[in-house]
């Protein structure tokens, strides 16, 4: 029994450089080399590109269309933030295929004084 006590001191003393790991304690083999590690299962997810990384907005509706949208994707069960996105980019594909005008009137800006 003294001579366990004292096998076990002398592998948890700090004069040794490398302590022991379990395997070393417990079944007396030496721990395998530190250059070797287990395979990592779980990877980190990529970053995503700046181009899909999303960007938080806030503009402007009319509550009517608040409701509609609601309204449109509890009926197609879609989260509203997914669905605002894919009508908004219907649109500017219209828009630059030019299946889309936009009604806009043109304004007069002035510099200087009146």
């Amino acid at each position: 029994m003294a001579k366990r006590k004292q096998d076990l001191a002398s592998k948890l003393t700090p004069e040794r450089t490398n302590r022991p790991g379990w395997a070393d304690a417990v079944t007396g083999q030496p721990a395998a080399p530190t250059e070797t590690r287990r395979p990592v299962f779980a990877q980190p997810e990529p970053k995503p590109e700046e181009t899909h990384k999303l960007k938080r907005k806030t503009y402007l509706l009319y509550p009517d269309m608040v409701q509609e949208i609601e309204a449109l994707a509890d009926q197609e069960r879609v989260g509203i933030n997914e669905l605002v996105r894919y009508l908004l980019g219907v649109a500017l594909d219209q828009i630059y295929n030019r299946q889309l005008d936009i009604p806009t009137q043109p304004g007069q800006r002035y510099i200087g004084d009146k």
